[in-house]
């Protein structure tokens, strides 16, 4: 995405066998307007608030483009399996839930975007779905290994998964259990993806302020939704 910025500004870049090239520029920069999108991981779970919420539920999100550079904005192709709606509306974008999902199995390859596969795996259990999510190899190093973290914390609210190196399954399952803790394993995705199933179940996130690392805001977003907390 930043070798991408910086040619739209007219600086010649190459990333070609893991090598990066910059050119030196010798004339002028091209002055242009570019603006700032917001972060698409972020905007999955009002992806999964929407898809697990009544039909015309809708929210507005902004700061978003359609032709984004961040590979998770492969989000609206993605939910549109959930029933969610996405339309582009200047520099925003409004999630409306418009049905139920066709299927009640679901497989995606998220090579390019594995910090959404938290937030895709929890949305399927709250709707009774099973998915195969393939390409999470890295998840194995990030702030915890969020493959066996979900493996836990899902088992706790009775589903089962199964997880290799680089896949999850999570079989289709009707019930959810209440009242479950969830341990976040000081890992701000793992609140995150969580907290949209408490319109589902029931349910307690340990060290819920885990996400003030990337998205102090969260829970006051969340209330603003109607969500009620008590911490």
């Amino acid at each position: 995405m930043t070798l991408d910025l910086l040619n739209q500004v007219g600086i010649k870049t190459k990333f070609v066998n893991q090598v990066i090239v910059v050119s030196p520029k010798k004339d002028t920069l091209t002055t242009k307007n570019l603006n700032v999108e917001s972060d698409w991981s972020s905007a999955s779970y009002f992806f999964s608030i929407v898809a697990l919420s009544p039909i015309g539920t809708t929210i507005e999100l902004s700061s978003y483009k359609q032709k984004s550079l961040q590979g998770d904005a492969v989000l609206a192709e993605i939910y549109s399996s959930f029933g969610v709606e996405t339309t582009f509306v200047r520099q925003s974008v409004v999630l409306k839930k418009i049905g139920i999902p066709e299927s009640d199995t679901v497989a995606f390859k998220l090579n390019n975007s594995p910090d959404i596969a938290q937030t895709i795996a929890i949305t399927c259990l709250g709707l009774g779905i099973k998915c195969h999510l393939s390409g999470l190899h890295t998840l194995k190093i990030k702030e915890t290994d969020r493959l066996v973290a979900l493996q836990n914390e899902l088992q706790k609210l009775g589903g089962k998964i199964d997880i290799t190196e680089d896949t999850l399954t999570l079989h289709k399952s009707l019930e959810i259990t209440k009242g479950v803790t969830i341990a976040t394993y000081n890992d701000h995705r793992m609140a995150m993806a969580f907290a949209p199933l408490a319109l589902k179940t029931d349910l307690f996130i340990e060290d819920f302020m885990v996400v003030s690392k990337s998205y102090p805001s969260f829970w006051d977003d969340l209330e603003t939704l109607g969500f009620k907390f008590s911490k």
